[in-house]
């Protein structure tokens, strides 16, 4: 159980980092800022403006490309928000069990059929 809830912890801030990283990224590909030419230049072309239209495209699948992962990195941080959201009513559903003196003062055999 908390080995759950430290796993689930880590992917959530894992996730965070993540999808805020990846937007970033993403928005300054669509503005087609020029630092990131090493990443997207084409490798073949023709002449003059079929290297700026292929770089252009380039950039636009490279900016699609990290809002996508964004949004993946966005469903692994709601699936560790419910993860975590659950260890948490476990381990307050157990230790309330361990607190309630019915619950520890039965016999065996009555915790068995529960």
């Amino acid at each position: 159980m908390v080995f759950s809830y430290n796993c689930a912890n880590c992917c959530m801030i894992i996730s965070v980092w993540g999808t805020i990283q990846l937007i970033i990224m993403g928005t300054l590909y669509k503005k087609e800022m020029l630092t990131l030419l090493d990443d997207v230049e084409a490798e073949e072309y023709r002449n003059y403006e079929d290297f700026i239209k292929k770089t252009h495209e380039n950039y636009q699948k490279v900016a699609r490309n990290c809002w996508i992962a964004a949004s993946i990195y966005f469903v692994v941080f709601i699936i560790s928000y419910i993860c975590v959201k659950k260890t948490k009513k476990i381990k307050i559903k157990t230790a309330l069990e361990l607190e309630d003196d019915e619950i520890s003062c039965r016999s065996p055999t009555a915790m068995q059929r529960r």
